[in-house]
């Protein structure tokens, strides 16, 4: 078997904000930190080989959603007339020219590839990868601008079955220490929650505050409390607080950061995204449990949360599967022509029970919709 020929497929959805404004961390009156969504392109990667078994992925998930001509054109220079089945010769090649790119900038591909492996075993993914569990637990990201409207948000998520939330408070540690109290007391002690960080900026002391904060109000996890660059701080801050930190959200298109953060001990929760391939996710999941450490990954990811169905059931240090901004992302698919995305059913994913990754394409929608082909 050899791959053939490799094509993108752009699309436009408005699947992201394009700019966004800034809040006064001490502020609790912002509306919001972005402007509306704008039609962006999303590109979908289809690798074909001589045989006519195919693998096909978005190139990204939300938000990292293309390849440029020069990617391209190199993809298909050190790829073309290759065995799809040797994913490891394939990714030390690509992973060659990585000084030029992202790290991670194949990683489209590389879900082809997984893909195509699926289907020529007859298998889905999530049985390649490990086969660990059959569906896995879903946590809701809350919004909301008040936290009479994040409770409002929180509670509609609980009639929908879930029984995990989490938070991206972004005021500073001393309005955000009042609300876990607040959150806590209004959905009372059966409901798992978690902090995520990532719009707000601590300080080391003021992480510290927090995380004895959260584990006085028991939260599963305290997310990105500093620049992912302080790995000194994230060690010595992980070393201090009892509750899980996760982090190195922005480190995860690189396996080689991601595997020193983990081994310095900076995190005890890894984030990655299988945009940037399914091979490296599963490299670092392997390498984090030799560490005693989890990989999580980080919102619905490509293929329309298919692909993290596949990876979080398939692997076995995964926990969870994040529902997370744009909240129609997923359904988003049936936009193209990809009528089976991942959305939660009761609080669970689970992963469709046919080869490969099991999307199901209408392909005259996927015609209709396609604005470029590349």
């Amino acid at each position: 078997m050899k791959i053939d020929s490799i094509e993108i497929s752009v699309f436009e959805l408005p699947m992201y904000q394009s700019t966004v404004r800034l809040l006064d961390a001490a502020s609790e009156s912002g509306k919001g930190t972005g402007s509306s969504r704008n039609l962006v392109p999303v590109q979908v990667i289809h690798v074909r080989t001589d045989e006519g078994v195919d693998g096909v992925c978005t190139v990204g998930d939300w938000r990292y959603t293309e390849m440029n001509p020069q990617q391209l054109a190199h993809l298909r220079q050190l790829t073309i007339g290759e065995n799809p089945l040797n994913r490891e010769r394939l990714y030390s090649k690509l992973r060659s020219v990585a000084r030029f790119y992202d790290p991670a900038w194949f990683g489209g591909f590389d879900n082809c590839l997984w893909d195509i492996a699926g289907k020529v075993s007859e298998l889905p993914v999530a049985q390649l990868l490990g086969g660990a569990e059959q569906r896995v637990q879903a946590y809701y990201n809350i919004r909301g601008a008040s936290l009479a409207e994040l409770v409002k948000d929180g509670e509609a998520a609980l009639q929908n079955g879930y029984e995990v939330l989490k938070d991206h408070l972004p005021y500073d540690a001393k309005v955000n220490i009042r609300l876990f109290h607040e959150l806590r007391q209004s959905f009372g002690d059966q409901v798992g929650l978690m902090h995520d960080a990532a719009l707000t900026q601590y300080t080391y002391e003021e992480a510290l505050k927090v995380g004895r904060a959260l584990e006085a109000e028991e939260f599963i996890w305290l997310e990105e409390p500093l620049p992912d660059r302080q790995l000194e701080n994230y060690v010595r801050l992980t070393d201090a607080l009892d509750i899980p930190v996760a982090g190195a959200e922005t480190l995860m298109h690189d396996p080689e950061l991601s595997a020193l953060w983990l081994r310095s001990g900076a995190v005890d929760v890894l984030r990655v995204n299988g945009r940037h391939g399914t091979t490296p996710v599963l490299k670092l999941a392997h390498f984090a449990e030799m560490h005693n450490a989890t990989v999580e990954t980080n919102t619905y990811g490509p293929l329309f949360g298919l692909v993290h169905a596949h990876q979080n059931c398939g692997i076995g240090n995964i926990r969870w599967f994040e529902t997370s901004p744009p909240f129609d992302g997923a359904s988003m698919g049936e936009e193209i022509g990809m009528m089976n995305p991942a959305v939660p059913r009761d609080g669970w994913v689970s992963y469709p029970d046919s080869p490969g990754w099991g999307a199901d394409w209408d392909w005259k929608q996927f015609e209709k919709k396609r604005v470029a082909t590349l």
